[in-house]
């Protein structure tokens, strides 16, 4: 955990768990910085202004056109040489109210920094050089492109609501308005994505060849363009992925309901491109999915092997396959805690002489029973 304590208003502007309350807020964000700042009031002008600054920062339909970018960055670059000629203090743009140059200067070099093209047509004449671009040019609608080539993650709200979190050397196309029935991005690199739900209006994205559809859950996506693999894992609700040779991929597209293979929370899918190969498997380190509110009691005191692992199954939101009837007779006296799934199954296997696997992302418990 972050010592927020020690943050002053820069670090708060470029802190990515900030940004989201900020920019995308949603309950478990909100409950957390309220009650930080119950905690903290001494921050809460620190907390402001950087709020201030982000939403100052935030750029929504842009209409600059490359002369007057070129005349804004001419300006700022003269103002900045005419300040440190006379002081030697250390010029911190976020923090200067009184010059009006000085926002400026912030969103000129916000565009540079992560070279957002708000504004920029692709047009078909350009000859596609590999997957992503051939996404792109194949949409007949004008895309908005946005690139991040900073060293932090780049929050970027779409007019939906919904959230992505852009990481450093990816980027996305898409259609400003969302236009048609369905909602298309196309990813080239890594993001995290917050969707907002509209059974109506499908969510896609398309990544070197593998389609992930939601209608409004949250999901990562990694899909760079020398690697051979493309992975998606599902944090909250269901995806469906299908690649995009699929014969039925029309069908799956465009269909209210969620075909392909479906993934939960705690798994992924790993795409071989070559391969046209889908392994669905859990994540590395599976998180606990119900809500913050209720927190899930992993303290065993003879408590049958059969509801130990239906406690399990229920706070990850995985499929746990076992026999029932043989393990409750199981007795498990265990404290597990602070340990991380695949940590709390060795212990209750060892408990009880089983072993497990992981399949088509679900965990399969074999057991001859306790002796």
């Amino acid at each position: 955990m972050k010592n927020y304590r020690d943050f002053d208003t820069e670090d708060f502007v470029w802190d990515i768990n900030f940004r989201i309350w900020v920019l995308s807020p949603n309950r478990e964000v909100n409950t957390f910085w309220e009650k930080w700042l119950e905690e903290n009031p001494d921050k809460t002008a620190q907390v402001d202004k950087a709020k201030s600054i982000i939403q100052a920062l935030v750029i929504k339909n842009i209409t600059f056109e490359n002369e007057e970018v070129d005349e804004l960055v001419s300006q700022t670059i003269a103002k900045i040489d005419e300040n440190a000629n006379s002081t030697t203090k250390k010029i911190k743009l976020f923090y200067t109210k009184q010059n009006q140059w000085l926002k400026i200067a912030a969103l000129v070099i916000l565009i540079i920094g992560v070279t957002i093209s708000y504004q920029q047509i692709l047009h078909h004449s350009i000859q596609p050089k590999g997957v992503y671009e051939k996404y792109v040019a194949a949409n007949t609608n004008q895309l908005i492109e946005v690139k991040n080539e900073n060293e932090v993650t780049l929050p970027i709200q779409l007019i939906d609501g919904s959230l992505v979190l852009l990481k450093k050397g990816s980027r996305i196309s898409y259609s400003k308005n969302f236009v048609g029935n369905t909602r298309e991005i196309y990813l080239s690199g890594e993001a995290f994505f917050e969707v907002t739900k509209n059974p109506e209006k499908p969510f896609l994205v398309y990544a070197n060849g593998l389609i992930t559809k939601v209608l409004g859950t949250s999901f990562t996506i990694r899909a760079y363009d020398k690697e051979k693999e493309v992975t998606v894992e599902v944090k909250t609700g269901k995806v469906s992925v299908f690649a995009q040779s699929d014969a039925r991929v029309e069908e799956k597209a465009t269909s209210r309901e969620l075909k392909g293979v479906v993934l939960t929370p705690n798994q992924k899918i790993v795409y071989a491109r070559e391969e046209v190969r889908m392994d669905k498997l859990l994540v590395e380190l599976p998180t606990i999915t119900t809500k913050k509110n209720i927190k899930p009691q992993f303290e065993f005191e003879d408590t049958p092997v059969s509801e130990v692992l239906q406690t399990l199954e229920k706070a990850y939101s995985i499929d746990i396959v076992f026999d029932e009837e043989l393990l409750s007779n199981c007795p498990l006296t265990a404290s597990l805690t602070d340990l991380q799934l695949f940590d709390k199954l060795d212990i209750i296997c060892k408990g009880v002489e089983a072993r497990y696997e992981i399949l088509d992302g679900q965990i399969v418990i074999y057991s001859k029973g306790c002796k």
